[in-house]
């Protein structure tokens, strides 16, 4: 079972692009906070400060460089850190002709920065505690001042895509935002391979040699019931050591993943509307309708059926 691939037809990833967002020096730009986002950046040409709150110093971004916010935090972006700021929302209002595709000029007529800027929606509101132990920074760095090959190539498809009125164009799209979302966390997790003091989470623990093949049996088979014994031997570690290592860089323990991921399945069957209750509890391994829908309850605030319900009725939407 490829996990990644398992999480995102889950979670039901969404994208919006804004291309070639032009700024001449000196220019300033203030993001709130988007939690429901999460927010990328391609620098295309020049150079700029990111500066993010809650972070004590300024991260600095050249040509070539992507750098994803999972969390959609608050931040500023400028291109010298005395340079003054505009709200983005001033920007907005500012250029009535700018919609979902198009870019926007802003600064002082200097030198030009050219990025693209965009976001993903992850619509399952399930995902959201699965989805907040990514990065909440994650910094691609470019090769020689110039955009990796493979993202070059992904946002010009994007480009061509989000403006085709061609048959298709709409899946087309969205099976890009997919490729583009899976290559950061690659090329995060490659750029990243072996680091000990990163972030404790799926994305972290999945990477791990021995981890990875247990993560894999859990997405494989959802409705078996797991011990820690037994995908500790899976994975030909001892209970003790795995159990400590799954906790360590996971940050859960086996079992509280597993019960994590089952609900995070639930729900998206749930919100399908197809499946009774029972038949849902039966897939993600319980053998009552009553001890699954205790446990929903307990990890998601609310009945499966009223999640159901709200589901359907588009309560339940965007994180």
């Amino acid at each position: 079972m490829d996990v990644l691939t398992d999480v995102l037809n889950t979670v039901h990833l969404h994208s919006a692009v804004h291309f070639c967002t032009e700024l001449t020096t000196p220019w300033g730009i203030r993001v709130p906070a988007q939690n429901d986002l999460a927010i990328f950046y391609v620098m295309t040409r020049g150079s700029c400060y990111l500066e993010v709150d809650g972070y004590k110093s300024p991260v600095s971004l050249a040509g070539g460089d992507l750098l994803m916010l999972s969390h959609g935090d608050a931040h500023v972006l400028r291109d010298r850190l005395d340079s003054p700021i505009v709200p983005l929302e001033e920007l907005v209002k500012a250029c009535p002709k700018c919609d979902g595709h198009r870019s926007f000029q802003h600064g002082g007529g200097g030198s030009l920065t050219a990025m693209v800027a965009g976001h993903f929606i992850f619509e399952n509101q399930t995902s959201k505690p699965f989805l907040s132990t990514l990065p909440p920074l994650i910094h691609i760095h470019g090769e020689q001042g110039q955009v990796v090959p493979w993202l070059d190539t992904t946002l010009k498809w994007m480009a061509a895509e989000t403006n085709s009125k061609n048959p298709g164009a709409q899946i087309m799209a969205s099976r890009l935002t997919d490729m583009l979302f899976i290559q950061i966390l690659r090329a995060h997790i490659a750029e990243h391979a072996g680091e000990c003091d990163g972030k404790a989470g799926w994305l972290r623990a999945m990477a791990d040699p021995h981890l990875g093949k247990a993560f894999e049996l859990i997405h494989e088979q959802p409705n078996h019931p797991w011990t820690v014994a037994e995908l500790a031997s899976q994975v030909n570690m001892s209970r003790t050591a795995f159990s400590m290592r799954f906790a360590q860089l996971a940050g859960v323990p086996p079992l509280a993943y597993v019960t994590k991921w089952r609900m995070l399945k639930a729900g998206d069957i749930l919100r399908q509307g197809q499946a009774t209750i029972s038949e849902v509890a039966t897939y993600v391994g319980y053998e009552s309708e009553a001890s699954f829908s205790k446990a929903f309850k307990r990890e998601m605030g609310v009945a499966p059926g009223t999640y159901r319900r709200e589901g359907q009725n588009g309560a339940i939407g965007v994180l």
